[in-house]
């Protein structure tokens, strides 16, 4: 897991996968999980699996269609969260792959790829007016989601915080901000995305960024300031702790898990995930 992704050689991994894509969800179809299981297990190893859904992208409204086994149905949905969402206009895939999730029993598994997905939806201001208000009650199931995860990297996004912030709902809150805080994913800031990237960050600009999240330091203030709001309280400081002494190990503690992060982005973390902890401390003192 420490080495260094080869970009050309994953990508036509990817692509070669895309061919037995239908294959498997023919097979899981007729009861055989085992190819299924092992297509995703190969699929997550990727790290760009987005570029074989060029391909695959025409069947998933097919494979999501109403009258369509669940079984199907199921495999999309765990495929869903390497859809490329913040390219898609589709606000009707939207639709069938909610109603799709209704129907699916219920498993570890499906949970993480519904809440990856959801958050890639949110991050999209096309898609996320077509997101029903309970669907937000998934992330107080708290799955675990994995070390290369686009839904945590793109639903940190300060459209992401107002929507979830809007809900009025200080528990799926907490839930959101301790899916979105990670050791292994910087939080969304505008300066990553005027600079191409961390690889072109100063340490004057990473100190510039670290004070970026201002929308999600506001939704703190509001959202958990007061009376009864401790335990809330606790509980984010404690994911705070845990990720801040996660970030002091160093950049090769942290690569084992995902090989692609920087030293930037470790001293970003940190001046991000500092700045959040010096807010909860503040209303604390206040309360």
């Amino acid at each position: 897991m420490s080495e260094t992704p080869n970009w050309s050689q994953d990508k036509f991994k990817s692509m070669a996968l895309t061919v037995f894509f239908p294959y498997v969800v023919h097979q899981a179809q007729n009861g055989q999980h085992e190819m299924l299981d092992a297509f995703f297990n190969a699929l997550r190893a990727c790290w760009e699996p987005w570029s074989m859904w060029h391909c695959i992208e025409p069947l998933v409204p097919i494979l999501l269609n109403v009258e369509g086994p669940v079984s199907k149905k199921q495999a999309v949905i765990l495929a869903s969260p390497h859809l490329p969402w913040w390219h898609c206009r589709d606000q009707h895939l939207v639709r069938l792959w909610v109603a799709a999730v209704s129907e699916v029993p219920y498993t570890n598994e499906i949970c993480q790829s519904v809440v990856d997905t959801l958050l890639q939806i949110a991050s999209n201001d096309q898609l996320q007016p077509h997101i029903p208000v309970g669907m937000w009650q998934w992330l107080n199931k708290h799955p675990t989601l994995p070390p290369v995860c686009a839904g945590r990297a793109y639903g940190s996004a300060p459209g992401v915080v107002k929507l979830v912030h809007g809900l009025g709902d200080a528990e799926i809150l907490k839930s959101y901000l301790l899916l979105v805080w990670s050791e292994l994913d910087c939080l969304y800031s505008q300066w990553m995305g005027y600079y191409g990237g961390l690889d072109y960050l100063s340490p004057v600009e990473i100190a510039h960024a670290s004070r970026d999240p201002a929308v999600m330091c506001a939704s703190i203030r509001q959202a958990f300031s007061g009376v009864g709001m401790g335990h809330h309280q606790k509980e984010l400081l404690q994911k705070l702790d845990h990720i801040l002494e996660q970030l002091d190990l160093g950049l090769d503690h942290l690569q084992q898990y995902k090989p692609s992060l920087m030293e930037q982005g470790v001293q970003l973390m940190k001046g991000q995930y500092g700045q959040l902890k010096e807010v909860l401390l503040e209303i604390g003192q206040e309360e």
